[in-house]
């Protein structure tokens, strides 16, 4: 399997289309719901940076709605898949009515998920003095942007590793309850909101540590991620993001998501992303 770029890819689950049952709901923001499926059989494959189709299936009221594309936010030790839903338009809208007990269609683990590995590095001190560090990740997210870093904190914690968690809304509130993210994650939140309300004040991009060496991810809105690429183009840094694009199917037959490599060539972020290496992308045409 490749990538954009040519890389080989790691091997990724075979997607799987599971009706699942909703296990519980909850309001975690203005227009935001948290919602926990029981699906082990995702649950177990899912990748942090992955995403999901869900869905009301075709035997359900308004069944004309396409699917829609979500990060896995979280899996649970006994199957559960966690997403971070905000509502948009009449699609979301529908997805969020949807009570504990019902049943929703889920397609997944779809798309290429964020590499990290917990790599050690060399220190870099001048002159070499062979003591190894912890390479580390620091993680920046805009808005629901937020969902795979959830996942991939959650992940990290389990294994012994700490990441940097910076996460950025417009006001405190969109922001997700901060205590529910430390308690998914074993983690505490750096919070940015551009109005100052909650966290510190300013854009989440202000976060950024120009000394860090720190492996980069990013998930947000488009123009978040065209400025870490700036960011990361300017200092050196190692960075990958999961963009944000329309998707009907998740499985690469509607051609709706297609971005432009840094090759010339469009490709399909539901199947060579929805995570790329920013290096890989054409950051003038998307």
């Amino acid at each position: 399997m490749l990538s954009a770029g040519g890389g080989v890819l790691a091997r990724r689950a075979t997607p799987v289309r599971r009706r699942a049952t909703l296990l519980s709901t909850r309001v975690v923001a203005r227009d935001t719901w948290w919602q926990e499926f029981a699906c082990p059989d995702i649950a177990a494959g899912a990748r942090p940076g992955q995403f999901v189709m869900l869905g009301v299936g075709l035997d359900a009221p308004g069944a004309w709605l396409l699917p829609r594309p979500f990060s896995v936010g979280w899996t649970g030790p006994g199957g559960e898949v966690g997403i971070l839903l905000r509502t948009y338009g009449e699609g979301t809208r529908a997805l969020s009515r949807l009570e504990a007990g019902q049943e929703a269609l889920l397609l997944g683990p779809l798309g290429r998920p964020f590499e990290t590995g917990g790599d050690a590095v060399d220190s870099g001190v001048a002159g070499g003095t062979g003591r190894g560090m912890e390479r580390g990740t620091e993680c920046i997210a805009g808005g629901v942007g937020l969902a795979p870093f959830i996942f991939l904190a959650a992940r990290e914690a389990a294994e012994g590793r700490r990441v940097r968690l910076v996460y950025g809304e417009r006001d405190a509130g969109a922001v997700f309850d901060p205590g529910l993210i430390s308690r998914l994650t074993d983690h505490e939140v750096e919070l940015f909101t551009e109005d100052g309300s909650a966290g510190r004040r300013g854009l989440v991009t202000a976060g950024l540590d120009p000394a860090s060496r720190a492996r980069l991810l990013g998930c947000g809105p488009t123009p978040l991620l065209r400025a870490l690429a700036a960011f990361a183009r300017e200092h050196g840094r190692d960075l990958q993001v999961s963009v944000e694009e329309h998707m009907g199917c998740g499985i690469g037959t509607c051609q709706g998501c297609v971005v432009r490599s840094a090759d010339g060539r469009w490709v399909k972020a539901c199947i060579e992303g929805s995570v790329f290496p920013a290096d890989e992308l054409d950051w003038g045409a998307i």
